[in-house]
């Protein structure tokens, strides 16, 4: 109950020093006129990916493949199901054509790309594919931006202060080092894979400052830095982190191959559910959808390691 408590606690200063982090880096953003869609594309995505990066990191550091890739697709699946899927449930959520055509299509070619870059590497990615995957990463930013060109009316809600800035920081790392630290305490304890408290405990953990930015972007009828915001987290956290994470130890991905399958599967259900809802919109009926697949998700990882 100690350890649990623990990882709950340091999850908990991530998530808030995140949220800190990205209050300074779009109040600064807004001051030099980025439009909505580059800032959750980006400095948003960043920042509230920061809780993915750092944890992959040090589970890297500490050689826990399981952890690194658990994190990786639990974040992703849960960013395009579990929390699409809550926001549809109990709001219209607009998707903007400009998403059908470009924008989540980028993230199935980022999966593509992933999978032929995996394949040829004979999965198993090593510092060299993580060059590869942060080049990608770059181009598909560039790409991005050269799509998107709209402005919104939100005002700059922070004031910008450095010091902050460098506070969340040092929060982040030293949270994310005892997160870590005890998750792999707890497997150890409960005899249980590291994945199962990968996928969940920490992938839902981690993605909570998606869930928290978007779900405030669509109250305020700003929805387009919402789809941003998820769109930007998933690109950074396959192809930005698991690059990073490369330089530390190769990362092995054959015990994931039907985890990265059902990532796949999920984007490209994100993609139709957006196609057929009405009006390009996540309606209560799209909403169900994506967290009934969710749920297939969690009963095969948990079919998978527990029983």
């Amino acid at each position: 109950m100690l350890i649990f408590l623990t990882i709950v606690i340091s999850l908990v200063f991530l998530v808030r020093s995140a949220d800190i982090f990205v209050g300074q880096a779009t109040s600064l953003a807004k001051k030099l006129k980025v439009n909505d869609f580059i800032i959750g594309f980006t400095v948003v995505a960043f920042g509230t990916s920061l809780p993915e990066l750092i944890s992959t990191l040090f589970s890297s550091l500490s050689g826990h493949n399981q952890l690194v890739m658990s994190n990786i697709i639990g974040s992703n699946i849960t960013n395009l199901c579990l929390i699409f899927g809550l926001i549809a449930l109990f709001n219209n959520y607009r998707i903007k054509k400009r998403d059908i055509d470009i924008n989540i299509p980028l993230n199935m070619a980022a999966l593509m790309a992933f999978w032929s870059l995996a394949a040829y590497m004979n999965f198993t990615l090593n510092w060299a594919s993580g060059v590869s995957l942060i080049l990608i990463f770059l181009i598909l930013i560039l790409l991005s931006k050269d799509y998107n060109h709209f402005t919104s009316e939100q005002k700059e809600f922070v004031t910008f202060k450095p010091f902050l800035l460098i506070l969340s920081l040092i929060l982040l790392v030293t949270s994310g080092k005892i997160c870590i630290d005890q998750i792999i305490t707890l497997a150890n304890e409960l005899h249980i894979s590291e994945s199962i408290l990968g996928y969940f405990l920490l992938a839902i953990g981690t993605s909570l400052p998606e869930l928290v930015t978007t779900w405030t972007a669509v109250k305020k009828n700003n929805g387009e830095l919402g789809v941003g915001n998820i769109l930007g987290s998933n690109l950074f956290n396959l192809l930005f982190v698991l690059g990073v994470s490369t330089f530390i130890r190769p990362i092995k991905l054959t015990g994931f191959i039907n985890d990265l399958i059902f990532l796949t599967g999920a984007t490209l259900a994100v993609y139709t559910f957006a196609v057929i809802g009405k009006k390009y919109s996540f309606s209560r009926k799209e909403g169900i959808g994506l967290l009934f697949i969710y749920l297939l998700f969690a009963l095969y990882q948990i079919s998978k390691n527990l029983l």
